[in-house]
């Protein structure tokens, strides 16, 4: 929750530039002489790829803290869909306070819709975690 808050809270343009840094890895990696390319060139497609970037590593980092949060709660004792439901609750309503916090950092916004990105991450990890843990559990008992 800690390096989520701290990413929140740079603002737009320093957030920006670091989504560009991946963009421009990965245009290395994907386009065939991208390092023949002008850097306006190159810009532009760090540009194109950004929106799936960001987006993409909302949903990254919400799915490990699903997990994360579930494994906090892991218990044998209590049922795997409660323990998933608790989990997804906490991770979720930490994203709703997340874009909350981005209210106040200049140039950043909260939005729902990344509320709603970030809520389907954590079932991703919180469907993860289930099924390690319940495995593990299963494996222990053998």
């Amino acid at each position: 929750m800690i390096v989520i808050f701290a990413f929140s809270a740079k603002d737009a343009d320093a957030s920006q530039q670091e989504s560009y840094k991946v963009g421009f890895i990965i245009g290395r990696i994907v386009v065939e002489d991208f390092e023949n390319q002008t850097y306006d060139e190159q810009l532009e497609f760090a540009k194109l790829v950004d929106h799936p970037i960001r987006k993409t590593a909302h949903a990254m980092e919400y799915a490990i803290l699903g997990f994360l949060v579930l494994g906090a709660l892991y218990s044998s004792s209590m049922r795997w869909y409660l323990q998933g439901l608790i989990a997804w609750g906490i991770a979720t309503l930490y994203a709703a306070s997340d874009e909350f916090h981005q209210l106040f950092v200049p140039g950043r916004s909260g939005e729902f819709k990344d509320v709603c990105i970030d809520s389907v991450g954590v079932i991703i990890g919180v469907l993860i975690g289930l099924l390690i843990f319940s495995k593990h559990y299963k494996n222990s008992k053998e």
